[in-house]
């Protein structure tokens, strides 16, 4: 397939792109699993990660406020309204002014037990919190980053309502790492590049969010938190969740960061040759990551496809952006206002809406007809794109609000929608776009209409995206530009003593690559050691102390079978079990215990009610001989005559399946089905004759 040309040479890309400019728009739509990484590399596919990770420390970053501690309790409330504010430069930022547009009132629920003035902008912060600083200082250098002299706290712009003050307080830590990067069932081999670490504060905790009022619990407000930066190297949507299991195994072999639902968050960065980059935000499980990535590299190509025809048709240079002031339907005649051919009307939402004297508001898309049914994602189209817009910036509080002329199941009779195109002086080969709400909000969705398909002309715009559960995302706002952060003025620079930096350096945990180093040269396989090395029972392995070899491998595939079974169930013990375990270990290698038994030594050492391993392997030590072995033969033998007309085979592996467990770790099994073979053999000749 041979790259398409670039369709707009001469123009210098926003840094955001993807710099091959030369999109695959004959690349066959495939599903989640069925492309190689060859084919993501015809694509372009380019990702980076943003790992955020909580800090554990007792207290929040600029406050003394406890952190962690989490509560539905609503001692009071806060209503706030956010306006966007100028850069150092004079400028707005993309992002404030959008959320600007959505007009929102923003409700905090506060319990005093959790939050002060100073989350709500009456305090000046406290000094920086000296744990939070040590362990980002500890995360840094695990990642061999180049640690800052000082940290200079900046303001990062929020007007989402997330942060009552409308910014996030953030300083720069490290710069420029390499870690190894090591996935040998992806055949990856190399190091991965850490562009930054930054700590930073917390956001709230959304409640709800219907029309114009969003709601937050400010409990999680100010916690500290790292967010480990990647350049966008990753090159298939298996690398990134290898990747993002890789920084949280970094920050988690610190031993000082929280662990749980919402305490470590990643935003995703991707994009492919002719798109731009478009973030993902808070995906909080690594297994739903491949398919989100991918999904993603496919709205985009679609997206691209689009353009692509727009250019053939010539709708590339359509002006359909508005100003920002005045009724859409008063300022072009791509916009009408068609609430009076609504009056009586069959369909459901829209008669509910003319009964509430909302505006039905129409846009005409010059040229685009038959496109809003443009497939995007997996059940998803065009259309789909403008619904978001329409929903995330003019807040309609009902549910459906637009409907088109491309669905042919919209509930709009062709009656109506020849009137409508009248009313527009619409061509046949025009789309009409219907949207209803309060006259404020109509007027923002038909201006977001025009803008959502002028970007279609230009191909992927850069934006914020929702993760769903189903791989699919959905628009949550433009992606924020260098505009957005200034300088903290209430806060002094921090000076990073070298002597801190040592005392940490000194004691620095293992890292997971250098423990999968370990389990290699151990004797485990590659693909073996690097699960290991991540998987939370490898502390169990190390306290077993396995001597290597066939050993050590049986014992890390029955610790992966075992320990999650247990713990799903609570039944896992404490440390103890390391002293039980390690006594087993000893006695399979020393030969007082076959390794048959293994998994069963595993299962009894989880569940062990005390430290002392002795009554554990009782119950598996070889017996020396063989009369309690002839002895429980005898009683399996006598009781296979029970089972008349069976076939001797089926005899002989249900007399395995009761003395097998009886006799686990103490004799050869192979022994045993020889001399239960035989001695069903013999019962049979006797009973013949």
């Amino acid at each position: 397939m041979p790259p398409a040309p670039d369709a707009r040479p001469g123009i210098r890309p926003p840094p955001d792109t993807n710099p091959r400019t030369d999109p695959v728009l004959d690349f066959p739509d495939r599903d989640f699993g069925a492309l190689s990484a060859d084919d993501y590399a015809v694509l372009g596919f380019m990702g980076g990660l943003e790992v955020h990770q909580q800090l554990d420390t007792r207290s929040k970053l600029f406050c003394r406020c406890p952190a962690g501690r989490y509560s539905e309790r609503c001692e009071g409330e806060v209503l706030r309204h956010m306006r966007p504010t100028l850069s150092e430069l004079g400028e707005y930022d993309g992002t404030a002014l959008m959320e600007f547009k959505t007009k929102k009132e923003i409700v905090y629920l506060l319990d005093r037990g959790s939050v002060c003035t100073y989350e709500l902008d009456d305090t000046p912060p406290f000094p920086i919190d000296d744990a939070a600083v040590a362990i980002a200082v500890e995360i840094a250098q695990v990642c061999d980053l180049n640690l800052v002299a000082e940290l200079h706290v900046m303001r990062k712009q929020y007007l989402d309502g997330s942060i009552p003050t409308g910014f996030q307080r953030t300083a720069m830590v490290g710069l420029t790492g390499r870690i190894p990067f090591r996935v040998p069932h992806l055949g990856v081999d190399r190091e991965l590049t850490i562009r930054q670490l930054s700590l930073e504060e917390d956001s709230c905790r959304e409640v709800s969010d219907v029309g114009h009022r969003i709601t937050f619990r400010t409990d999680r407000l100010g916690m500290p938190l790292t967010e480990l930066v990647t350049e966008p190297e990753l090159r298939t949507p298996w690398e990134m969740q290898a990747a993002g299991r890789l920084l949280a195994r970094a920050a988690q072999a610190t031993g000082k960061v929280r662990r749980g639902p919402g305490a470590a968050r990643q935003d995703v960065n991707v994009s492919i040759a002719g798109g731009r980059r478009v973030e993902i935000k808070g995906v909080d499980n690594h297994r739903r990551l491949p398919r989100l990535v991918h999904i993603e590299a496919y709205r985009q190509l679609n997206l691209l496809r689009l353009r692509a025809e727009l250019e053939r048709r010539g709708v590339a240079a359509a002006p359909l952006v508005l100003p920002a002031k005045g009724r859409p339907w008063d300022l072009s005649p791509l916009v009408a206002d068609v609430s009076r051919l609504f009056e009586r009307t069959r369909h459901p939402a829209i008669r509910v809406a003319r009964r509430h004297a909302l505006t039905v508001c129409a846009v005409r898309l010059p040229g685009c007809g038959g496109l809003l049914a443009h497939r995007t994602q997996p059940g998803l189209n065009f259309a789909h794109e403008l619904r978001e817009r329409v929903r995330v910036i003019a807040c309609p509080s009902h549910r459906e609000f637009l409907i088109h002329s491309d669905d042919p199941h919209g509930g709009v009779t062709r009656a109506r929608w020849r009137e409508v195109r009248a009313a527009l002086r619409a061509h046949a080969d025009d789309a009409i776009v219907l949207v209803w709400a309060d006259l404020d909000d109509a007027a923002t969705a038909a201006r977001e209409v025009l803008l959502r398909a002028h970007e279609a002309t230009v191909g992927v715009p850069a934006e914020t995206r929702q993760a769903h559960r189903d791989g699919t995302t959905g628009f949550e706002r433009i992606l924020p530009g260098p505009d957005r952060m200034y300088p903290d003025t209430d806060t002094p620079p921090l000076p990073i003593a070298d002597a801190v930096i040592e005392r940490i350096r000194v004691s620095l945990p293992e890292t997971p690559w250098a423990r999968m180093d370990r389990y290699v040269a151990l004797g485990l396989p590659a693909a073996v050691a690097h699960r290991l090395s991540g998987a939370p029972w490898a502390d169990l392995f190390d306290a077993a102390a396995p001597p290597g070899g066939t050993l050590a491998r049986r014992l890390a595939q029955s610790l992966a079978k075992r320990v999650p079974y247990h713990r799903r169930r609570g039944r896992a013990r404490g440390p103890e079990t390391g002293r039980v375990l390690r006594a087993a270990v000893r006695a399979v290698d020393a030969g007082e215990i076959r390794v048959e038994a293994l998994d069963r030594l595993v299962d009894a050492a989880l569940t062990a009610p005390g430290t002392d391993p002795d009554p554990v392997l009782a119950r598996f030590r070889r017996d020396g001989g063989t009369p309690e072995l002839e002895r429980r033969l005898d009683d399996v033998v006598a009781r296979a005559g029970a089972l008349v007309g069976r076939t001797p085979e089926t005899r002989l592996r249900w007399a395995l399946g009761e003395i097998v467990p009886l006799v686990l770790g103490q004799v050869d099994p192979v022994v045993v089905r020889r001399r239960l073979a035989e001695r069903l053999q013999r019962v049979t000749s006797e009973v013949a004759s």
